[in-house]
């Protein structure tokens, strides 16, 4: 039997996550003081800081996942005993899923090491295909075989974040995040690829446990909404046990998970500016000025 080769566009490669992933980590690094000289020049407070917003506010956001492939496959040896040896070309592909956010944000009180912190829950659709064509050989006979199969996972996840601004215009900003997710399986649909072995056939597990990093650019818009786009990718995973910065296995391949979404983030006017009650500090009555981080 002839396999007959098909060519698939990659719609991004793993290397140049790869390079995407050291840039933020130097990023992490150079920012904080490049931002302290960009600041030098007061620039309006993208979270007001005088008291005309509440500490507290929702977001939402929509957005697509891509399970991103490595970026060149190789023959491998799946097996091999005496005079019998089964050789195959994995391809694996990535495709879009559906994404959709939503949570509450807690402005810091001072606003120098983070600007906010976000906990939520979303829904996450993971989807993707592998394609093989391998040749089982024993003795001097050899047989070829191909095939595809494809999955898609259906996810409950809890997000935690911590989220820095650095601003670039008045009412642009790079945000940085770092933070923590829960992933819980509530689904899943397999096509799984008809060859001879399927020993090295491996899934995620119903619980994920990851550390993520994520990168955005964000506008505000009025004075009570800011829009932030970014893309989000695992950097860490606690469960399963890590197997490449996040990267998780379907079938015989890995795939890095990739999440761009685009933030809304409303913030609440305060009602009206009355001053907080009074307290007690060593016997004396004390009274603190309204900065607007009293919710």
């Amino acid at each position: 039997m002839v396999a007959l080769r098909s060519y698939k566009v990659r719609i991004l490669n793993f290397d140049a996550v790869e390079r995407f992933l050291s840039l933020v980590l130097l990023m992490m690094i150079t920012l904080p003081g490049w931002s302290q000289r960009l600041m030098q020049r007061k620039r309006p407070d993208i979270i007001p800081l005088e008291g005309q917003a509440r500490r507290g506010g929702f977001y939402f956001a929509p957005g697509v996942t891509y399970t991103l492939p490595r970026g060149k496959n190789s023959e491998e040896e799946v097996y091999r005993s005496a005079d019998t040896t089964y050789t195959a070309t994995y391809d694996p592909n990535g495709r879009l899923g559906l994404y959709l956010e939503a949570g509450w944000f807690y402005a810091t009180r001072d606003p120098v090491i983070l600007d906010y912190w976000d906990v939520g829950l979303a829904y996450k659709n993971l989807r993707g295909s592998e394609a093989f064509e391998s040749n089982y050989a024993r003795a001097d006979s050899v047989g070829t075989f191909s095939g595809e199969g494809d999955f898609a996972e259906r996810f409950v996840t809890l997000h935690v974040n911590a989220n820095k601004f650095f601003q670039v215009r008045d009412y642009q900003f790079i945000q940085l995040s770092l933070g923590a997710n829960a992933d819980y399986r509530i689904g899943s649909s397999y096509t799984v690829p008809l060859e001879p072995f399927t020993a090295q056939h491996a899934y995620p597990p119903d619980l994920i446990a990851q550390a993520h990093v994520k990168l955005g650019y964000g506008f505000k818009v009025t004075g009570k909404l800011l829009v932030i786009p970014a893309v989000e990718t695992p950097v860490f995973s606690f469960v399963p046990q890590d197997e490449g910065f996040g990267r998780l296995q379907w079938f015989n391949s890995h795939y890095r998970p990739l999440i761009l979404s685009v933030r809304f983030l409303f913030l609440r006017p305060r009602k009206g500016f009355d001053c907080p009650p009074p307290i007690k500090h060593k016997g004396q009555m004390k009274t603190y000025k309204q900065d607007g981080y009293h919710p």
